[in-house]
């Protein structure tokens, strides 16, 4: 690769997107973009929640549906800090690729660690889920919320966390490797 940044200008790059057909690239914005997407998403149940909602409640759990019947302003502004944080990790990333350059690697690093700890607990509760309802002989208390939660919430924190990491994969490429100046 340096023998190839020798005829670019100073300061710059050779990056995949350059040997690419005209049009096409590998850059990873559309994937931080579409992960930012699935962020929201994510959370849009939450803000909906928050505000008094009941659709897919039951998924989550009898006990969330419970609680909020009991202290409706409590559950409704944890359920609010949910939201809020869950929109916060899904724009953090875009903030490490278009804004604050001079504190780019640390939005980078807390993306990253954002994309990590997505896939994780989202394979984690993805596979417990699966394992309380699948195994043999296994009779689990609140079955809606286990499938709800087995089939949508933890593989959509899955799917996020595997975009957003690929996503800051290609676009760390396309800046030229690991140097995010």
């Amino acid at each position: 690769m340096a023998a190839e940044s020798q005829d670019l200008p100073e300061g710059q790059h050779r990056t995949e997107s350059q040997d690419l057909p005209e049009g096409q690239h590998r850059s990873g914005s559309g994937l931080i973009w579409g992960a930012a997407a699935l962020g929201l998403l994510n959370a849009a149940p939450s803000f909906y929640w928050a505000f008094g909602g009941d659709a897919l409640l039951d998924t989550i759990g009898q006990w969330l549906v419970d609680l909020r019947g009991r202290y409706p302003v409590l559950i409704g502004s944890g359920l609010l800090g949910i939201a809020l944080g869950k929109s916060a990790a899904a724009v953090v990333p875009l903030v490490a690729v278009y804004g604050l350059a001079a504190r780019r690697a640390l939005w980078w690093n807390l993306s990253r660690v954002v994309a990590l700890a997505l896939i994780l607990y989202g394979a984690a509760g993805t596979a417990i889920n699966l394992g309380l309802l699948l195994w043999p002989g296994l009779t689990v208390e609140d079955p809606t919320a286990r499938w709800g939660q087995a089939l949508l919430w933890y593989p959509m924190l899955l799917l996020w966390g595997l975009v957003l990491s690929l996503g800051l994969r290609r676009k760390r490429v396309s800046m030229g490797g690991p140097s995010l100046e």
